[in-house]
């Protein structure tokens, strides 16, 4: 709550900013906000921060899990390119052992927006970030000790009060996996590091992930809407590919999601989202269910 309050007050003082605000009352699709229901965030370039909170209920150990991001935008030449950064935080409450907490994967990335005429009812945005080592103290850090890069292209069309967006792409390893048979979190890069023995056969490869969603949305007026949604990944794992062939590995994730947002000022929106996976066997999904709450704050001006 105390960080929530901060950064409404440090966004109440950039008003002075003079970049353009991704917005226009003389257009229903320039003040559509296009929140993904996945992840909180705006689709289109946009000046904005916004804290998600994500609530995964059961997972695979068995524990519940809270992760809190940080996310920020600025977009530059009257919204067409915009530069983003994000850093996630987990909260690990667990079964049969203490809680922990662990920094995520950093991402840094861009939007470009080729097609910009606010007047238009569609939209194309092609996104890309690069995510960087997590490190090998695992005490610490968490997402994987090496590069990724995500790619997606964003297809959104409004029509009435109906707005339909889908999102096509996936993250590719950008490095390769560190041998599996040196200490961990001993804070030494493996460079530099002597292996005790000879590695072991590896138990996992890293594996290029394709993601496909989608989802509609209904505004019941300009400052709420509806949506409904469905997310694909395969691998089902992501990056960190199992080459195990039981069922706890299966090929492909499925989810769905449903919520509303609410945009209850000119620059100030919420966001609460239920996600549910379509894969239910006990034994290997991801999780039981989750929510996801977002709120983003913007800032510039007309």
């Amino acid at each position: 709550m105390f960080l929530i309050v901060f950064i409404y007050f440090f966004v109440s003082g950039l008003d002075f900013l003079s970049a353009h605000h991704t917005g226009s009352s003389d257009s229903p699709n320039a003040t559509a906000r296009f929140v993904d229901p996945f992840t909180g965030k705006r689709e289109k370039p946009s000046n904005y921060l916004v804290i998600t909170q994500d609530y995964y209920k059961s997972t695979r150990e068995n524990s519940n899990l809270y992760t809190t991001t940080l996310f920020a935008e600025m977009n530059f030449f009257d919204g067409r390119f915009a530069l983003n950064a994000s850093v996630p935080w987990n909260y690990y409450q667990q079964r049969e052992r203490s809680d922990a907490a662990r920094i995520g994967k950093t991402y840094l990335g861009f939007k470009y927006q080729p097609f910009f005429d606010l007047s238009k009812p569609y939209f194309l945005v092609i996104e890309g970030s690069v995510g960087f080592p997590s490190g090998p103290d695992t005490d610490k850090f968490t997402g994987g000790d090496y590069y990724a890069g995500a790619g997606y292209l964003k297809l959104g069309y409004l029509y009435e009060k109906w707005a339909f967006v889908t999102k096509l792409g996936g993250i590719r390893p950008l490095s390769r996996p560190q041998p599996n048979n040196l200490q961990d979190n001993d804070g030494i890069p493996y460079w530099f590091r002597l292996a005790s023995g000879q590695a072991p056969s590896p138990t996992y490869e890293f594996k290029n992930t394709t993601v496909l969603s989608g989802y509609v949305t209904y505004y019941l007026i300009p400052e709420v809407s509806l949506f409904a949604g469905m997310l694909y990944r395969n691998p089902y794992n992501g990056v960190d590919y199992s080459q195990s062939k039981d069922k706890a590995n299966p090929s492909h994730f499925t989810e769905g999601s449903g919520g509303f947002s609410w945009n209850f000022s000119e620059k100030y929106n919420l966001s609460v989202a239920y996600r549910y996976p379509l894969q239910r066997d006990r034994d290997y999904r991801l999780y039981h269910s989750a929510w996801t709450f977002a709120f983003s704050m913007e800032w510039g001006s007309d």
